[in-house]
């Protein structure tokens, strides 16, 4: 086999698993996700719709993506400037936003 095809071979098996080491830091655990959120369930209720003053979001059932993006501007505080979610969201890891938008995207919505 030529030096230029074992290189090529390499490099594609070396991309290959380094997108497998990504996907694998990226798997979600809604029960973390649950534990994680208790703190959250102070202001946004346990079931994630009841809220404990008009003006904080329902969580429960929104899109998953949105919720992490939204907790992830937080934790920058750039986009995103609430005293109480910055201070909640600068602690969390990706992982920790990952599980957490899980978890609420995964409870039903209330009903109107």
């Amino acid at each position: 086999m030529s030096k230029l095809k074992t290189v090529s071979i390499f490099g594609i098996v070396f991309v290959a698993s380094a997108g497998a080491t990504v996907t694998c830091a990226q798997t979600v655990d809604i029960s973390r996700g649950q534990q994680r959120a208790e703190v959250c369930m102070a202001c946004h209720g346990p079931d994630g719709s009841t809220t404990a003053s008009p003006g904080i979001p329902r969580l429960a059932g929104q899109d998953r993506d949105y919720l992490i993006k939204a907790l992830t501007a937080y934790r920058i505080g750039v986009s995103r400037t609430d005293e109480t979610m910055t201070a909640m969201a600068k602690p969390l890891s990706d992982s920790d936003i990952l599980n957490i938008a899980a978890y609420f995207s995964s409870l039903p919505p209330r009903k109107p």
